[in-house]
């Protein structure tokens, strides 16, 4: 509803008004008044018009841009130098029909509303870079003082609409909110991760600071409560995803494989025989993943990728340079690719099987000697052409 609510008008006669006020305009207000904050009567104040407030108003007579009177009692008055007395300094001996001002309503109850940032406002978060958060909640207001209302709404900011005043107070919420944020990032170092556990926190110092910046203008914050600070969806989707790879141990990839044959899992169960193939090949690949790790985990070339949030490894070659030109030559190439140099194979441990270069002693896997003859029943050095093993006489 707008700030000019609808009154009713009556102008008195000798039957209904006594004495002097007979003479007098006499207004009231319909008993409707419903959510405005603040409403004016609909033409001018004339001397010794009559107006009527209520036990859940304020009367404020306003003239030149300011509040001069406020009528805090409920009554009728007459709206003469001796109700408010600075008329005299303005009229004089002036009598008759004279415009002397405007007369304005403000209701004494509380008010209760809903806020909420009609943008996004941006948060520089340090682990998900600028986030766009939406910040929602209710608030309770009232009127403090009707004098300093007036003045400041009605005079000073030419707001005529009790919307335009309740959109004034949520813009002041919205931006109260936003300082607190940046000021508990910069002292707390506070990230979207931790603004539920700040959500008391941030309600109080915003009660605090609402009720000095709107006091000023007449209104109380009275209470400030169900705040709630939503993330974008791409956002929320991550904090979920790290949430479920933590509980459940896994990195990315391992995380990706399992939604991915959960996914067609349940599409061949309502699919039939074509979603049954094309499960088949998400769990082979799924297996090639697996297969890619685990020889990642062993020192292989596995190619999977990283862990979330950490750096990819790098693969480790498996060729060795040539003696002849120092060109790379592929594991168990016999010449090199570049020079045709003929390359030493070295030989195998005869205990686990390793690759033991040309020239070595000793197998570098597992440390079992090599390079002579040794015996198949004890394991001594044999001299060569032995025929019997020197320790335990076993034929060679």
């Amino acid at each position: 509803m707008g700030l000019f609510s609808k009154v009713n008008q009556k102008i008195g006669s000798g039957s209904d008004i006594e004495g002097a006020d007979a003479r007098a305009g006499f207004y009231w207000v319909e008993d409707y008044k419903g959510d405005n904050l603040i409403w004016r009567l609909p033409r001018n104040i004339i001397l010794n018009d009559n107006v009527l407030v209520r036990e859940d108003e304020y009367g404020i007579f306003f003239r030149d841009g300011k509040a001069l009177a406020v009528f805090d009692r409920p009554d009728r008055y007459a709206l003469t130098t001796q109700n408010i007395p600075i008329l005299k300094d303005i009229i004089g001996a002036t009598m008759g029909n004279v415009q002397i001002g405007e007369f304005y309503w403000a209701q004494r109850r509380e008010f209760r509303d809903k806020f909420g940032t009609s943008q996004p406002l941006a948060f520089r978060d340090s682990d998900f870079g600028v986030v766009q958060i939406r910040m929602f909640g209710q608030f309770a207001y009232k009127v403090s003082d009707p004098m300093l209302l007036i003045t400041q709404f009605v005079g000073t900011k030419g707001l005529t609409k009790s919307e335009e005043v309740v959109e004034w107070l949520k813009g002041q919420i919205v931006m109260v909110l936003n300082d607190i944020l940046g000021e508990l990032k910069a002292k707390k170092q506070m990230g979207v991760l931790d603004m539920p556990a700040y959500l008391q926190e941030i309600e109080q110092m915003s009660l605090a600071k609402l009720t000095a910046e709107t006091e000023s203008y007449g209104l109380k914050i009275m209470k400030f409560s169900g705040l709630t600070i939503s993330m974008p969806d791409e956002v929320q989707e991550a904090i979920n995803k790290r949430g479920a790879m933590s509980a459940l141990g896994v990195n990315y990839m391992q995380y990706q494989s399992g939604k991915a044959i959960e996914n067609i899992g349940v599409g061949a169960a309502e699919g039939g025989e074509g979603a049954g193939f094309a499960m088949m090949g998400a769990g082979m690949g799924a297996g090639f993943g697996m297969g890619n790790m685990m020889m990642q985990g062993m020192g292989g070339m596995g190619g999977a990728p990283a862990p979330f949030g950490q750096a990819q490894p790098q693969a480790v070659s498996s060729a060795k340079p040539c003696a002849k030109c120092g060109a790379a030559v592929p594991e168990g190439a016999k010449f090199c690719p570049s020079c045709g140099e003929k390359q030493d194979s070295g030989s195998f441990c005869p205990e686990c099987g390793a690759a033991v270069p040309a020239g070595a002693k000793f197998c570098p896997e597992c440390g079992k000697k090599v390079g002579a003859s040794v015996c198949a029943k004890c394991g001594a050095e044999l001299a060569a052409g032995a025929k019997f093993c020197p320790e335990c006489g076993e034929r060679v």
